[in-house]
Protein backbone atom coordinates (compact mmCIF):
# COMPACT_ATOMS: atom_id res chain seq x y z
CA UNK A 1 0.00 0.00 0.00
CA UNK A 2 3.04 2.37 0.71
CA UNK A 3 4.31 1.60 -2.52
CA UNK A 4 0.80 2.35 -4.38
CA UNK A 5 0.58 5.60 -2.03
CA UNK A 6 4.04 6.52 -3.72
CA UNK A 7 2.99 6.13 -7.13
CA UNK A 8 -0.72 8.00 -6.73
CA UNK A 9 1.06 10.68 -4.80
CA UNK A 10 3.43 10.99 -7.98
CA UNK A 11 1.11 10.76 -10.48
CA UNK A 12 -1.18 13.43 -9.00
CA UNK A 13 1.48 16.33 -8.85
CA UNK A 14 1.09 18.86 -11.38
CA UNK A 15 4.21 18.77 -13.42
CA UNK A 16 5.66 21.65 -15.75
CA UNK A 17 6.10 21.10 -19.36
CA UNK A 18 8.92 21.75 -21.71
CA UNK A 19 11.75 22.82 -19.43
CA UNK A 20 15.28 22.83 -20.54
CA UNK A 21 17.47 20.19 -19.82
CA UNK A 22 20.32 22.47 -19.20
CA UNK A 23 18.20 23.83 -16.13
CA UNK A 24 18.72 20.53 -14.23
CA UNK A 25 22.11 20.69 -13.70
CA UNK A 26 21.25 23.36 -11.25
CA UNK A 27 25.21 25.49 -12.15
CA UNK A 28 24.94 29.28 -12.10
CA UNK A 29 26.22 32.05 -13.27
CA UNK A 30 26.52 33.56 -10.08
CA UNK A 31 28.95 31.24 -8.22
CA UNK A 32 31.21 28.16 -10.12
CA UNK A 33 30.52 25.77 -7.65
CA UNK A 34 26.82 26.24 -6.40
CA UNK A 35 25.56 24.60 -4.09
CA UNK A 36 22.00 23.10 -4.11
CA UNK A 37 20.46 25.43 -2.14
CA UNK A 38 21.36 28.02 -4.59
CA UNK A 39 19.03 25.95 -7.30
CA UNK A 40 16.01 27.85 -7.71
CA UNK A 41 12.53 26.68 -6.25
CA UNK A 42 10.80 26.20 -9.55
CA UNK A 43 14.20 24.83 -11.29
CA UNK A 44 13.95 21.51 -12.73
CA UNK A 45 15.34 18.76 -11.13
CA UNK A 46 14.80 15.62 -13.24
CA UNK A 47 13.78 16.00 -17.16
CA UNK A 48 12.88 12.68 -19.16
CA UNK A 49 12.88 13.18 -22.55
CA UNK A 50 10.04 10.92 -24.44
CA UNK A 51 7.89 10.57 -21.29
CA UNK A 52 4.53 12.67 -21.40
CA UNK A 53 2.46 12.48 -18.02
CA UNK A 54 -0.13 13.07 -19.05
CA UNK A 55 0.14 12.19 -22.33
CA UNK A 56 0.07 15.56 -25.13
CA UNK A 57 -3.05 15.60 -27.64
CA UNK A 58 -1.59 13.90 -31.10
CA UNK A 59 -2.27 17.08 -32.59
CA UNK A 60 0.30 19.00 -30.65
CA UNK A 61 3.63 19.95 -32.07
CA UNK A 62 5.44 20.45 -28.09
CA UNK A 63 8.32 17.88 -27.45
CA UNK A 64 7.06 14.63 -25.43
CA UNK A 65 9.34 16.06 -21.89
CA UNK A 66 8.67 15.67 -18.37
CA UNK A 67 9.94 17.77 -15.65
CA UNK A 68 9.84 17.92 -11.47
CA UNK A 69 10.95 21.04 -10.00
CA UNK A 70 12.70 21.26 -7.33
CA UNK A 71 9.76 22.48 -4.86
CA UNK A 72 7.70 19.34 -6.15
CA UNK A 73 10.71 17.35 -5.29
CA UNK A 74 10.99 18.67 -1.88
CA UNK A 75 7.65 18.40 -1.20
CA UNK A 76 7.68 14.14 -2.41
CA UNK A 77 10.90 14.13 0.37
CA UNK A 78 9.13 15.61 3.23
CA UNK A 79 5.87 13.36 2.30
CA UNK A 80 7.60 10.18 2.36
CA UNK A 81 10.60 10.90 4.24
CA UNK A 82 9.02 12.44 7.58
CA UNK A 83 11.86 11.34 9.58
CA UNK A 84 15.06 13.28 8.03
CA UNK A 85 14.33 16.78 10.02
CA UNK A 86 15.82 19.76 8.25
CA UNK A 87 16.28 21.30 4.96
CA UNK A 88 16.07 18.72 1.95
CA UNK A 89 19.29 19.89 0.49
CA UNK A 90 21.09 19.14 3.39
CA UNK A 91 20.20 14.87 3.50
CA UNK A 92 22.73 12.99 1.59
CA UNK A 93 23.14 13.66 -1.86
CA UNK A 94 22.70 9.95 -2.95
CA UNK A 95 19.74 9.68 -0.53
CA UNK A 96 17.93 12.43 -2.52
CA UNK A 97 19.46 10.87 -6.07
CA UNK A 98 17.86 7.73 -5.15
CA UNK A 99 14.44 8.80 -4.45
CA UNK A 100 14.16 11.06 -7.78
CA UNK A 101 15.58 8.16 -9.82
CA UNK A 102 13.07 6.20 -8.08
CA UNK A 103 10.24 8.93 -9.67
CA UNK A 104 12.04 8.43 -13.09
CA UNK A 105 10.96 5.44 -13.09
CA UNK A 106 7.62 5.66 -12.06
CA UNK A 107 6.82 8.15 -14.48
CA UNK A 108 8.33 6.23 -17.07
CA UNK A 109 6.68 2.97 -16.04
CA UNK A 110 3.07 4.29 -15.58
CA UNK A 111 3.34 5.76 -19.11
CA UNK A 112 3.74 2.33 -20.88
CA UNK A 113 0.66 1.31 -18.05
CA UNK A 114 -0.98 3.61 -19.85
CA UNK A 115 -0.57 2.39 -23.10
CA UNK A 116 -1.83 -0.86 -22.42
CA UNK A 117 -4.62 0.05 -20.87
CA UNK A 118 -3.65 -0.84 -16.94
CA UNK A 119 -5.56 1.94 -15.42
CA UNK A 120 -8.91 0.73 -16.61
CA UNK A 121 -9.14 -2.28 -15.20
CA UNK A 122 -11.60 -2.84 -11.90
CA UNK A 123 -8.43 -3.45 -9.73
CA UNK A 124 -6.49 -0.48 -11.10
CA UNK A 125 -9.77 1.74 -9.96
CA UNK A 126 -10.68 0.28 -6.35
CA UNK A 127 -6.44 1.09 -5.64
CA UNK A 128 -6.72 4.28 -6.94
CA UNK A 129 -10.10 4.75 -4.74
CA UNK A 130 -7.98 3.88 -1.65
CA UNK A 131 -4.82 5.36 -2.10
CA UNK A 132 -7.49 8.68 -2.57
CA UNK A 133 -8.67 8.22 0.42
CA UNK A 134 -5.82 7.18 2.04
CA UNK A 135 -4.92 11.21 0.91
CA UNK A 136 -7.75 12.54 1.64
CA UNK A 137 -7.66 10.94 5.10
CA UNK A 138 -4.42 12.33 5.92
CA UNK A 139 -5.04 15.92 4.74
CA UNK A 140 -7.90 15.76 7.08
CA UNK A 141 -5.74 14.76 10.06
CA UNK A 142 -3.38 17.20 9.29
CA UNK A 143 -6.21 20.05 9.59
CA UNK A 144 -7.54 18.84 12.48
CA UNK A 145 -3.72 19.00 14.20
CA UNK A 146 -3.50 22.35 13.18
CA UNK A 147 -7.43 23.66 14.06
CA UNK A 148 -6.26 22.17 17.47
CA UNK A 149 -2.70 23.67 17.79
CA UNK A 150 -3.31 26.42 20.05
CA UNK A 151 -5.58 25.42 23.33
CA UNK A 152 -6.73 28.53 24.87
CA UNK A 153 -5.27 29.96 27.55
CA UNK A 154 -8.54 29.16 30.07
CA UNK A 155 -7.99 25.62 28.50
CA UNK A 156 -4.86 25.36 30.30
CA UNK A 157 -5.97 26.82 33.18
CA UNK A 158 -8.32 24.16 33.60
CA UNK A 159 -6.17 21.12 32.81
CA UNK A 160 -3.22 22.62 35.54
CA UNK A 161 -5.48 22.90 38.46
CA UNK A 162 -7.59 19.49 37.39
CA UNK A 163 -4.40 17.41 37.36
CA UNK A 164 -2.19 19.51 39.90
CA UNK A 165 -0.46 16.77 41.53
CA UNK A 166 0.95 15.52 38.44
CA UNK A 167 3.06 18.27 38.64
CA UNK A 168 5.11 17.30 41.33
CA UNK A 169 8.44 17.84 41.06
CA UNK A 170 11.00 15.67 43.35
CA UNK A 171 14.46 16.40 44.16
CA UNK A 172 16.55 13.43 45.45
CA UNK A 173 19.02 11.33 45.39
CA UNK A 174 18.96 7.71 43.88
CA UNK A 175 21.35 4.99 44.66
CA UNK A 176 21.71 2.36 41.82
CA UNK A 177 22.79 -0.78 42.80
CA UNK A 178 23.57 -3.28 40.29
CA UNK A 179 23.11 -7.20 41.12
CA UNK A 180 26.74 -8.35 39.14
CA UNK A 181 29.66 -6.84 37.87
CA UNK A 182 31.53 -7.27 34.62
CA UNK A 183 33.11 -10.53 33.53
CA UNK A 184 36.45 -10.76 35.09
CA UNK A 185 38.96 -11.16 32.44
CA UNK A 186 40.25 -14.65 31.49
CA UNK A 187 43.67 -16.01 33.37
CA UNK A 188 45.70 -18.38 31.28
CA UNK A 189 46.14 -21.67 33.09
CA UNK A 190 43.15 -20.85 36.19
CA UNK A 191 39.34 -21.23 36.24
CA UNK A 192 36.92 -18.83 34.75
CA UNK A 193 36.18 -16.14 37.23
CA UNK A 194 32.73 -15.02 38.46
CA UNK A 195 31.85 -11.49 38.58
CA UNK A 196 30.75 -10.31 42.01
CA UNK A 197 27.40 -9.67 42.87
CA UNK A 198 25.12 -8.16 45.29
CA UNK A 199 22.31 -9.51 47.22
CA UNK A 200 19.05 -8.11 48.37
CA UNK A 201 20.22 -8.78 51.46
CA UNK A 202 23.38 -6.68 50.32
CA UNK A 203 21.45 -3.91 49.33
CA UNK A 204 19.03 -4.14 52.32
CA UNK A 205 22.42 -2.48 54.25
CA UNK A 206 22.90 0.03 52.21
CA UNK A 207 19.13 1.35 52.27
CA UNK A 208 19.69 1.06 56.02
CA UNK A 209 23.27 3.15 55.97
CA UNK A 210 21.65 6.01 53.64
CA UNK A 211 18.80 6.11 56.08
CA UNK A 212 21.26 6.35 58.69
CA UNK A 213 22.50 9.87 56.84
CA UNK A 214 25.16 8.51 54.55
CA UNK A 215 26.34 10.59 51.57
CA UNK A 216 24.58 8.98 48.59
CA UNK A 217 27.61 9.91 46.46
CA UNK A 218 29.78 8.26 49.07
CA UNK A 219 27.44 4.66 48.85
CA UNK A 220 27.58 5.16 45.02
CA UNK A 221 31.38 5.35 44.85
CA UNK A 222 31.55 1.84 47.23
CA UNK A 223 29.27 0.29 45.30
CA UNK A 224 31.37 0.72 41.69
CA UNK A 225 34.38 -0.32 43.74
CA UNK A 226 32.70 -3.64 45.22
CA UNK A 227 31.36 -4.66 41.82
CA UNK A 228 34.81 -3.61 39.77
CA UNK A 229 33.53 -1.31 37.29
CA UNK A 230 36.20 0.62 35.88
CA UNK A 231 34.13 3.85 35.34
CA UNK A 232 32.89 7.02 37.21
CA UNK A 233 29.61 6.28 39.52
CA UNK A 234 27.09 8.09 38.23
CA UNK A 235 25.85 11.53 39.82
CA UNK A 236 23.36 10.04 42.43
CA UNK A 237 21.13 13.59 43.09
CA UNK A 238 18.64 15.26 40.33
CA UNK A 239 14.86 15.90 39.75
CA UNK A 240 12.06 13.89 38.63
CA UNK A 241 8.21 14.54 37.49
CA UNK A 242 5.50 12.18 37.36
CA UNK A 243 5.80 9.80 34.58
CA UNK A 244 9.53 9.71 34.97
CA UNK A 245 9.52 6.48 37.51
CA UNK A 246 8.47 3.24 36.84
CA UNK A 247 4.81 2.91 37.32
CA UNK A 248 4.86 0.49 39.46
CA UNK A 249 6.97 2.82 41.86
CA UNK A 250 6.01 6.00 41.16
CA UNK A 251 3.17 6.63 43.35
CA UNK A 252 4.90 4.92 46.56
CA UNK A 253 7.65 7.20 45.98
CA UNK A 254 5.41 10.71 45.81
CA UNK A 255 3.74 9.56 48.73
CA UNK A 256 6.91 9.39 50.84
CA UNK A 257 7.45 13.23 53.01
CA UNK A 258 10.83 14.71 52.28
CA UNK A 259 13.76 13.50 54.04
CA UNK A 260 12.15 9.67 53.23
CA UNK A 261 14.34 7.23 52.35
CA UNK A 262 12.43 4.37 49.91
CA UNK A 263 12.24 0.50 50.05
CA UNK A 264 14.63 -1.31 48.00
CA UNK A 265 13.14 -1.19 44.77
CA UNK A 266 14.13 -4.62 42.61
CA UNK A 267 14.61 -2.91 38.64
CA UNK A 268 15.44 -6.29 36.79
CA UNK A 269 19.34 -6.12 36.81
CA UNK A 270 19.84 -3.61 39.47
CA UNK A 271 18.14 -2.51 43.17
CA UNK A 272 17.56 1.08 43.73
CA UNK A 273 17.40 3.38 46.50
CA UNK A 274 15.64 6.97 46.58
CA UNK A 275 15.85 9.70 49.31
CA UNK A 276 13.48 12.31 49.03
CA UNK A 277 15.40 15.67 49.49
CA UNK A 278 12.46 18.08 48.32
CA UNK A 279 9.40 18.18 46.85
CA UNK A 280 7.33 21.27 45.71
CA UNK A 281 4.41 21.54 42.95
CA UNK A 282 5.27 23.16 39.42
CA UNK A 283 4.02 26.81 38.59
CA UNK A 284 1.60 26.86 35.68
CA UNK A 285 4.23 28.84 33.46
CA UNK A 286 6.77 26.29 34.07
CA UNK A 287 4.52 23.36 32.39
CA UNK A 288 2.55 25.77 30.40
CA UNK A 289 4.31 24.81 27.25
CA UNK A 290 3.70 20.75 28.60
CA UNK A 291 -0.01 21.09 28.78
CA UNK A 292 -0.53 22.76 25.62
CA UNK A 293 1.04 20.52 23.54
CA UNK A 294 -0.68 17.56 25.72
CA UNK A 295 -4.12 19.44 25.22
CA UNK A 296 -3.38 19.86 21.68
CA UNK A 297 -2.69 16.42 20.98
CA UNK A 298 -5.66 14.99 23.15
CA UNK A 299 -7.67 17.39 21.51
CA UNK A 300 -6.65 16.07 17.65
CA UNK A 301 -7.05 12.67 18.99
CA UNK A 302 -10.87 13.75 20.36
CA UNK A 303 -12.06 15.43 17.64
CA UNK A 304 -10.38 12.69 15.08
CA UNK A 305 -12.14 9.66 17.30
CA UNK A 306 -15.51 11.77 16.93
CA UNK A 307 -15.66 11.58 13.09
CA UNK A 308 -14.35 7.74 12.95
CA UNK A 309 -16.82 6.63 15.62
CA UNK A 310 -19.74 7.96 13.96
CA UNK A 311 -21.02 5.69 11.42
CA UNK A 312 -22.51 2.10 12.62
CA UNK A 313 -19.80 -0.62 11.08
CA UNK A 314 -21.16 -4.03 11.06
CA UNK A 315 -18.78 -6.25 9.61
CA UNK A 316 -19.50 -10.25 7.93
CA UNK A 317 -19.16 -12.64 11.38
CA UNK A 318 -18.31 -15.51 9.03
CA UNK A 319 -16.06 -13.87 6.76
CA UNK A 320 -14.04 -12.41 9.33
CA UNK A 321 -13.66 -15.34 11.36
CA UNK A 322 -10.98 -17.90 11.48
CA UNK A 323 -11.10 -21.23 8.64
CA UNK A 324 -11.77 -24.20 10.57
CA UNK A 325 -8.81 -26.24 10.89
CA UNK A 326 -8.60 -29.42 8.70
CA UNK A 327 -8.07 -32.18 10.44
CA UNK A 328 -5.48 -34.19 9.06
CA UNK A 329 -6.00 -38.24 8.51
CA UNK A 330 -4.62 -40.96 11.08
CA UNK A 331 -2.63 -43.44 10.03
CA UNK A 332 -3.77 -47.67 11.06
CA UNK A 333 -0.98 -47.66 13.44
CA UNK A 334 -1.98 -44.36 15.10
CA UNK A 335 -5.29 -45.54 15.27
CA UNK A 336 -4.02 -48.63 17.03
CA UNK A 337 -0.81 -48.51 18.63
CA UNK A 338 -0.50 -51.89 19.36
CA UNK A 339 -0.93 -52.71 15.73
CA UNK A 340 1.41 -55.22 13.84
CA UNK A 341 4.00 -53.34 11.47
CA UNK A 342 2.88 -54.81 7.72
CA UNK A 343 5.13 -57.54 6.55
CA UNK A 344 7.72 -56.55 4.18
CA UNK A 345 7.56 -58.18 0.78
Amino acid sequence: MQRLLILALFSSLSLAQSQSPAAVTGKSSASPNPAPSEVPMTAPVLVLKGVCDPPLPKTSKAECTTTLTRAQFETLWKTFNRQNAGPVVEQPASIRRSMVTAYGSMVTLSQEARKRGLERTPEFQLQMKVVRMQLLSKALQDAIKKQYAEPSAAEIEKFYKDNQASYQELSLHRLQIPKRGPLPAPVEGKPAAQPVTISAEDAEEYRKRAVAGEDFDKLQKEVVDKLQFKTTPPVTSGKRRHGEFPQQEEGEIFALTSGSVTRVFDEGSSFVIYKIDDKKTLSLDEVRGNIARTLSEQNARDAEAKIEDAPDKQLNPVYFSDMPKKELPSSPASENPMAEPAPRH
